[in-house]
């Protein structure tokens, strides 16, 4: 007799609980480069009326920095064509009119370690977005959510690799936004289209509605299996599959004060004195 197939156990999800102090989120979709920064922004937002959840996109597009044309070398000027990008992003943000009961995800693609460009422009995109204290205090809850490319890709149903796949991100991409609205995304907003959609469903189930959004991104983002794995050290590792549930990819955002150590070289003593900062 054939052996009868084994039934797969269920999946077993961890949703976070809704926050009831915020009633809508405000989700940026960014793809960030420094030759080019792709960014789409989104509301999601309860219908006052039929009490149904609504999504609306406030402003698509890419930012390109100028050529800086002096004598220094490109890794030189990563910082200033970075904190270009950062900046218009902060001001442009601050545009829109939210309140307390707002919420601001910000969602893009974690930096290949590898890439020190990419990198670079993630660690300065973290400093400047918040510098200066206002756009923090805009909001009621900031969450930084950073799922890799592989799980996006996989999550989109992305097939195609090389230089044919920006054409499927573009044509993805329009199956979530109006081509007669947006006739124009390129290949680095079209990617943060796709990255605002992701946070979009994150907001979704913060509103406490994970039915809402489509089981296969559920299951990403909530998955409570933990998996085990033995390193070339024999050292046991074990990790989390839900997005949602890892602290390096879903992260919240608030001002506190953090401290450093200071020695004096002039004390004879090797005593620190500690100075404080709010971040």
């Amino acid at each position: 007799m054939p052996r009868a197939k084994k039934e797969r156990k269920p999946i077993e999800l961890c949703v976070p609980d809704p926050n009831p102090n915020i009633d809508n989120w405000l989700v940026l979709g960014l793809d960030p480069s420094v030759s080019r920064t792709g960014f789409a922004i989104m509301g999601v937002f309860t219908d006052p009326v039929g009490g149904n959840l609504q999504t609306h996109w406030l402003s698509i597009g890419s930012v390109k920095p100028d050529k800086i044309e002096d004598y220094r070398h490109t890794r030189t000027t990563l910082w200033a064509r970075s904190k270009a990008i950062a900046l218009f992003i902060r001001e442009f943000l601050k545009l829109i009119k939210v309140n307390k009961r707002t919420g601001l995800i910000i969602s893009m693609e974690y930096p290949t370690p590898q890439n020190d460009f990419l990198v670079g422009l993630n660690r300065i995109l973290h400093v400047i977005l918040f510098e200066d204290g206002t756009l923090a205090e805009s909001f009621g809850e900031i969450h930084i959510l950073t799922p890799n490319a592989s799980t996006l890709r996989s999550l989109m149903g992305l097939k195609q690799r090389g230089a044919t796949n920006k054409k499927e991100n573009i044509e993805k991409a329009y199956t979530f936004v109006d081509r007669a609205t947006y006739p124009q995304l390129d290949s680095d907003s079209c990617d943060a289209v796709l990255m605002a959609m992701v946070g979009s469903y994150a907001a979704k189930i913060l509103m406490g509605r994970p039915n809402e959004i489509p089981n296969n991104f559920l299951v990403r983002l909530c998955n409570a299996t933990v998996t085990s794995k033995v390193s070339k050290l024999g050292r046991i590792k074990e990790k989390i599959e839900g997005i949602l549930l890892r602290s390096e990819y879903w992260y919240a955002y608030g001002r506190q004060s953090y401290g450093v150590g200071v020695k004096d070289a002039t004390n004879p003593k090797k005593t620190l004195i500690r100075k404080y900062f709010t971040i």
